[in-house]
This record gives C-alpha cells, sequence and structure tokens, in this order.
C-alpha cells in the first residue's frame, strides 16, 4: 500500500514539474533567463580574455601570494 502512495506521489509530482516548466517556457521567463545568462558569460569571457582585471604582469605575485596564504 505504501508503494502505490509514493508512485502516485512521484506521478503527481513530476507531472507538477512538467507544467510548472511549460508555464515558465510559454510565457518567455526561460528565454529572458537564457538571454540574461548569455550576456553575464559573454562579459565574463570578455574580462577574461582580455585581461581587463589585473595587470598581466602582476598575476604570477598574486598567484604566489594566494598560495602562501593557503599553507
Amino acid at each position: 500500500m505504501k508503494t502505490h502512495r509514493d508512485a502516485i506521489a512521484a506521478v503527481f509530482g513530476l507531472i507538477l514539474g512538467v507544467v510548472a516548466m511549460a508555464g515558465t517556457v510559454l510565457t518567455d521567463e526561460y528565454a529572458h533567463a537564457a538571454v540574461a545568462e548569455a550576456r553575464g558569460y559573454d562579459a565574463l569571457f570578455h574580462v577574461v580574455a582580455t585581461g581587463e582585471q589585473c595587470d598581466a604582469n602582476e598575476l604570477p605575485a598574486v598567484l604566489v601570494a594566494a598560495n602562501e596564504v593557503n599553507r
């Protein structure tokens, strides 16, 4: 009897999840979130590729200092 209740609860949870995801996709919230995430990754990769956040000559010193702290 308990397994039947567990199976019914699992099916109900699956149906509820599918309905919630369908609602999210139909309201375009999923597309907006995906676009925002893509913009964030693009900005992050731009900073990493260009090295805007730190001087390339200072990076080894920063890594050595961080290694000293972690010991």
